[in-house]
Order: structure tokens, then C-alpha cells, then sequence
């Protein structure tokens, strides 16, 4: 791989800071990947309030006030699709995965994200090498240690020529400048350079990382981990989701419990046979 920009390294530091101070709610992934639950609102509590507004004013406080009979009600709205209040909570999840794992993930559209733009800045100098065990289907490596040696070199000489064409770009658009061809820079974005980088990354791989905030309601999150979480989901997003899963489990891990029994009796529910 070539050597990283300052954009890689930057962030290559604030993931070992969020490890730092945040480590039982961030995960590294695959050899650059990197996922963080940053923040939630509401809780369990906030499910059965609102659920409830209709038949009381008495309120939970939190999950640790539950008795068996709101966890009773927390799990018969999940499992009866009761959606509505299921959608008052909230989760702020920041990740640092694959274009092409995006490109699934972003399907899933009833949620919020902000992506790091080539637009504006240089790309994340890094791209997606897979282990062995992602290139191993039943017990067979469908790409040899030879291969992945191509493939390694091929993402580096991509990054590389994108550093090369746009230092020679940068240097073009000055020597301009110095000659009166082009006006002199104002503040804010540099149109010229700005233009350079939109042409440039162009040519980078799908296998270069991004670096996404995602903020979901539990309804939407629920529907992730049940598609994405599934053995016949594509290996590399079926890790993020089992990451985001795991954060999610450790902040609220009655919800979670409940949760998994739902989807647990869905998945036996759909493979009894039909009468």
C-alpha cells in the first residue's frame, strides 16, 4: 500500500483515541474498518412511556425500574409490530468501512447519514485487503496468496497516482496564478483544486474506505441486524452489522434480549412447514 496522506493518518489517530476513551463502545474491523456507538436517546423505558400514553400518566424511569410485566409489554409490541414505539429512541453510530459496504448499507434508507466527501478533502489512503477467512468459501481460498499480492499492490499504485496527479494538478493551478492566467486564490474552497479532486477520485476503488455517521431510530436498526446479520449476507457488511449489533447489545441489553427472542421465534415461525 502507498504511503498515507495526512487525511489517513488523522484518522488513523482519532480511531486509537476513541478506542482510548470510548473502548467498550468502538470495534476495529477487517485492517482499516472501525465502528463507534457515539450516542443514544431514549431507552426501554422511553418504548413503554410512550406506548402508554393513552391508558396512564405514570412514568419509568429506566430499564432498571422494569417488572416482569413491562418487559412482558416491552416484548408483545415488538412482537406484534407495534412499531410507532419502537421509532422514540434513537442511535448515532459513526463507521469507517468499504464503498462497496456502503453501498448496501445505505439501502437501507429511513435514517440519517453524512459521509466524509472526496469533494472536499483527499480520500482516506487506505483500501480493503480481505483476510483469509474472507476469501475462503467452504474451506476453499477462491484467491491465492499470489493474487492478493496483485491486488495489494494494485489499490497501492491507485492511491499513489491519485497523490501524484493531484500534486502536479495543485502545481499547475499555481504556476497559473503566478502568471495572471488564473485569478489569485480568495478565501474559502479553491474552485481549481476543489475541481481536480472531483475528477480524481474518480478512478479509486470501491474497496476504499469512507467514513460515514449514521443516525437510526430502533425500528430501522432492528430491520439492519435482521437482514444484515444472516449467514447469506455479503461477509464483509455482516461484520459490521454483527459490531453495530454487539454496541447496541452492551448500551441496552434488555432490549436487545427482547429483540432476539422476537426474531428468534420469526425465523422458527417461517421454516415450520405449511399445512
Amino acid at each position: 500500500m502507498t504511503e498515507c496522506n495526512r487525511a489517513t493518518t488523522e484518522l488513523q489517530e482519532e480511531m486509537q483515541n476513541r478506542l482510548s476513551v470510548n473502548p467498550d463502545a468502538c470495534l476495529c474491523i477487517g485492517n482499516f474498518g472501525f465502528i463507534e456507538l457515539e450516542d443514544t436517546w431514549g431507552d426501554e423505558a422511553t418504548i413503554i412511556n410512550t406506548a402508554r400514553i393513552s391508558t396512564t400518566n405514570q412514568r419509568l424511569g429506566s430499564a432498571a425500574d422494569f417488572t416482569d410485566r413491562d418487559r412482558r409489554l416491552l416484548y408483545q409490541l415488538l412482537r406484534d409490530q407495534h412499531g410507532t414505539p419502537f421509532e422514540t429512541i434513537y442511535f448515532r453510530y459513526r463507521f469507517i468501512a468499504p464503498i462497496f459496504v456502503l453501498r448496501q448499507w445505505v439501502k437501507h434508507r429511513i435514517s440519517s447519514w453524512n459521509e466524509f466527501s472526496m469533494r472536499y478533502r483527499k480520500p482516506i489512503s487506505a483500501a480493503y485487503i480481505p483476510d483469509l477467512e474472507a476469501r475462503t468459501v467452504d474451506g476453499f481460498a477462491v484467491l491465492d496468496e499470489e493474487a492478493m499480492a496483485e491486488y495489494s499492490r494494485l489499490m497501492g499504485n491507485l492511491f499513489f497516482w491519485y497523490e501524484e496527479q493531484y500534486t502536479k494538478a495543485c502545481h499547475r493551478i499555481e504556476d497559473a496564478r503566478s502568471h495572471g492566467v488564473l485569478p489569485p486564490k480568495e478565501g474559502g474552497r479553491d474552485p481549481y483544486r476543489g475541481r481536480a479532486r472531483e475528477l480524481l477520485r474518480n478512478a479509486l476503488p470501491v474497496a476504499a474506505y469512507s467514513d460515514v455517521y449514521w443516525t437510526v431510530n430502533f425500528r430501522s436498526l432492528m430491520n439492519f441486524f435482521n437482514l444484515r446479520r444472516k449467514k447469506d449476507a455479503q461477509y464483509e457488511i455482516r461484520q459490521y452489522a454483527d459490531a453495530a449489533y454487539l454496541l447496541f447489545s452492551r448500551r441496552l441489553p434488555l432490549l436487545a434480549s427482547v429483540m432476539e427472542e422476537v426474531l428468534a421465534e420469526k425465523r422458527n415461525s417461517e421454516n415450520l412447514p405449511h399445512p
